[in-house]
């Protein structure tokens, strides 16, 4: 039997060349580690800008945002200008926006490598109510309101349900639906408080407000009763004749005669600009809680039985969604319907007459606020793209206001008369102001609820006519 090996201790160069190798593996590990550890997000910038739509300066205001408190002041420039007043470095993240004490914005995100702007509108020497917008698009969106492009809603003063203050600053920070009804009313009025019952379902987030038409009958005592009555949890308010003929004026309805009245409903954006109106009757899909369809009368009724004038709920849903810049392309590349209306200057207007060129079809009225705001960015699109036709289809109108429409605007693009609203109906348009973008070969790209943005216009325009 073999006896065992001795063991024999390693020469002290081999320990040291064992020392080394494993030293040289323990530093190659880290290095591993140090590579694969995951490495933090560069962080983002917040460009802090302010505007206004007069010009002038702000008085000292704090600034809160991610923990760190600044202060705005000095001069403020008319829109579209700008100034910045701060670049902050932050780490990737939503930043809630408290500026001048008030409560806080949206968060507002930052994200990494990116610059996030924020751009505050000045007002009076200080934030104006609903002044803050956050992303690239909805700055875009502030400078057009502060430049005029938009219509502001104006100021008000009229009392709620229960005798409190109602103003144009209340409305400020959120989507507004506005409705014109008064408690009388047995036809149309109890159709648009059916109409904002189903908005309250889908949409909990907009605010709802009936405004009436009625101040001799709807004093705040009466409002509460039918507030009461049919189940409404928002706002209703009235004024004295005055304020409230003031209030409706700015959207073509006149205070209510008897039974003689106009409805109409009005989006208006957190900001307090006026985005889009709706008029006529809505389509409930028959429906009507007992409550309200009780008080209707045979007229009523058979408005509600008839379905209205094709919009309803999801029309106004969807024009909620542009206005909040939540919407999505709605679907085309389905034929666009044939057409031929009576144009303004004497000449027919057809689509087989426009075949061959990519075309933008607007759909207004004369007194619609926001088809008054958006007509002159469409009028200069137009000029600037002479390859595309741009028709603007009158709804319910003779020549009369559309002409007086069109010269006060400067507008030289073609009107055709939709003096029956058949072709309103032909392309499923509601709301008004809608646009319609039709390619060259006669099918639609999509379409836009609402007063057009420059942005969604031009990215509309390059689909048509590179398609």
């Amino acid at each position: 039997m073999r006896p065992p090996a001795p063991v024999r201790a390693p020469a002290p160069g081999s320990r040291l060349r064992l020392l080394s190798v494993l030293a040289a593996g323990g530093a190659g590990l880290a290095l591993a580690a140090l590579l694969l550890a995951p490495r933090p997000a560069p962080p983002g910038t917040l460009l802090v800008l302010v505007s206004s739509p007069s010009g002038g300066s702000i008085a000292a205001t704090p600034l809160e945002v991610g923990g760190r408190r600044l202060t705005l002041a000095g001069a403020v420039p008319r829109a579209p200008g700008i100034r910045t007043v701060a670049r902050l470095t932050l780490p990737a993240a939503g930043y809630a926006l408290r500026v001048g004490g008030r409560p806080p914005v949206p968060p507002v995100a930052v994200r990494s490598g990116q610059v996030e702007p924020v751009l505050i509108a000045v007002d009076g020497g200080g934030v104006a109510a609903g002044g803050v917008y956050a992303g690239a698009e909805q700055v875009s969106l502030g400078l057009q309101e502060l430049g005029g492009r938009l219509r502001r809603l104006d100021d008000f003063r009229l009392l709620d349900q229960d005798g409190r203050l109602l103003d144009r600053a209340a409305l400020a920070g959120r989507d507004t639906v506005v409705a014109a009804f008064h408690t009388d009313c047995r036809e149309t009025c109890p159709l648009y408080t059916g109409l904002l019952l189903q908005l309250r379902r889908s949409a909990p987030e907009v605010r709802l407000v009936e405004i009436s038409t009625d101040p001799a009958r709807d004093d705040p005592a009466a409002l509460a009763a039918y507030r009461g009555r049919v189940g409404a949890d928002w706002t209703l308010a009235t004024g004295d004749p005055s304020e409230l003929g003031r209030f409706w004026a700015q959207f073509g309805v006149p205070l209510a005669v008897g039974d003689t009245h106009t409805s109409v409903l009005a989006l208006i954006d957190r900001h307090g600009y006026i985005r889009a109106a709706y008029s006529g009757v809505p389509d409930l899909g028959g429906r009507l809680p007992d409550a309200l369809s009780s008080g209707l009368s045979p007229a009523g009724r058979a408005l509600l039985s008839g379905h209205g004038e094709g919009w309803g709920a999801p029309q106004v849903l969807d024009s909620l969604r542009a206005i909040s810049g939540r919407s999505e392309p709605l679907p085309g590349g389905s034929p666009a319907p044939d057409f031929s209306l009576p144009g303004l200057d004497g000449h027919p207007i057809t689509l087989a007459g426009l075949r061959g060129r990519p075309l933008v079809l607007n759909f207004w009225y004369s007194s619609c606020p926001p088809c008054r705001q958006e007509m002159p960015l469409l009028q200069r699109t137009a000029d600037a793209n002479p390859a595309v036709a741009l028709v603007l289809v009158d709804h319910l109108e003779e020549a009369g206001p559309a002409s007086s429409f069109a010269a006060s605007l400067r507008v030289t693009a073609p009107i055709g008369l939709d003096r029956d609203g058949a072709v309103t109906a032909a392309y499923r348009v509601a709301g008004f102001p809608t646009t319609v973008f039709i390619r060259a070969d006669g099918t639609e790209e999509g379409r836009f609820p609402g007063a057009l943005s420059a942005q969604v216009l031009s990215a509309h325009i390059a689909a048509i006519a590179g398609g």
